[in-house]
């Protein structure tokens, strides 16, 4: 009976080891993502401050001190009963840890990878998301070449298992490829979201501060609503405050993740009237006016083109398929025998069909995201 009370408490306290080991790893995963997006900042601003250095010299010496802040003491909202640690996370890091070695391999081909990952706001250190990309990719190749391969070879003979293999070396460099450009992406998408909901989250911000409220207070007020990206990045920007960046410091960290024209205009006058003072949510409802305007015009750009494309895309769809089909038999019936050959005719056919999904696919490329 002693033996199994013993046996019990080693199991719940390897257990208890297991979970405070996994938080561990996790918290200083994280403490190394946030030193390297840190870091990233520093080199972007660096790079900008360069390119405006006769008109940012006040500016230049504010920017040496945003890096320089221990990233242990940022508190991430790491609670106690995260010690259950998701599967996804477990299994990402046991691929990253098993592929790390490899990926030093290709780090070269991810390039400037660590200021994707800081504007696209993954929280995640650059050889991590390096390794993960391998892992990942080399485990679905292998099961897309095998799996392949044994159904080719099956069907055919050794050359077919050879081609499926081959198929599965493709879709590494594929999904690998993938992997760089994800970031990037992802960039384009949080930009397009935040520019959304900027007019609605600056008339939210002029209404509060004409009701007497702070800037402070009313960035705090817009990080807490429902603006989805933008209520994140303000989130991020207070977080960056309390860790002892200033205001105008903040918003300059936000244009690096953010690529939007209003967002640009809305800080540059925020650190305008932080300095010489000024109606700022006047300005702001201005500002909203004119991104609000923009949005409009874009939508009406949309609309004159979606026209044209409807015409061209009515032509080759329906009329120059019905065409050349009401051709190729009355030609047929005149010369008793059809007048090009049905191989022709069908790639004709598949020519307006690939056509016409191209169109589609050109459609939604220009559809503004409003």
């Amino acid at each position: 009976m002693t033996n199994i009370i013993l046996r019990f408490v080693d199991w719940v306290g390897e257990g208890t080891l297991n979970r405070a080991e996994w938080t561990y790893r996790k918290t200083l995963e994280l403490s190394i993502a946030l030193k390297e997006q840190d870091e990233v900042a520093r080199v972007l601003l660096g790079k900008k401050k360069a390119k405006e250095e006769d008109r940012r010299k006040a500016l230049e010496e504010k920017l040496s001190k945003i890096i320089g802040k221990e990233v242990e003491e940022f508190d991430f909202g790491v609670r106690k009963e995260e010690l259950k640690v998701p599967f996804s996370e477990r299994l990402a890091g046991l691929i990253s840890d098993k592929f790390l070695n490899y990926s030093k391999k290709v780090e070269s081909f991810f390039v400037n990878i660590q200021e994707d990952l800081y504007k696209a706001n993954i929280i995640m250190p650059a050889s991590k998301y390096i390794s993960l990309s391998v892992g990942i990719s080399a485990i679905v190749a292998l099961a897309v070449g095998i799996s392949l391969g044994i159904l080719l070879a099956s069907i055919t003979d050794i050359v077919g298992g050879l081609l499926g293999l081959s198929l599965g070396i493709l879709t590494f460099f594929f999904l690998l490829v993938f992997a760089k450009i994800y970031p990037k992406s992802k960039i384009k998408s949080r930009s397009e979201a935040f520019s959304r909901e900027l007019p609605f989250a600056l008339r939210h911000m002029a209404t509060q501060l004409t009701s007497g409220s702070g800037l402070l207070e009313t960035m705090r007020s817009v990080s807490l609503s429902g603006y989805g990206i933008l209520s994140e990045e303000f989130r991020r920007a207070i977080l960056e405050i309390e860790r002892g960046s200033t205001i105008e410091e903040a918003y300059e960290r936000m244009n690096l993740r953010i690529d939007s024209a209003g967002l640009k205009k809305a800080s540059r006058q925020i650190v305008s009237t932080l300095r010489t003072g000024g109606n700022l949510a006047h300005t702001l409802k201005i500002i909203a006016e004119e991104v609000s305007t923009e949005i409009r015009m874009r939508l009406k750009d949309f609309i004159q083109t979606l026209n044209t494309f409807s015409l061209i895309y009515m032509f080759i769809v329906v009329v120059a398929p019905v065409l050349i089909t009401t051709l190729v038999i009355a030609m047929g019936i005149a010369m008793k025998a059809l007048p090009i050959p049905p191989e022709i005719l069908w790639l004709l056919y598949l020519t307006f069909f690939g056509a016409s999904l191209y169109m589609s696919l050109m459609i939604k490329r220009f559809e503004p995201k409003v």
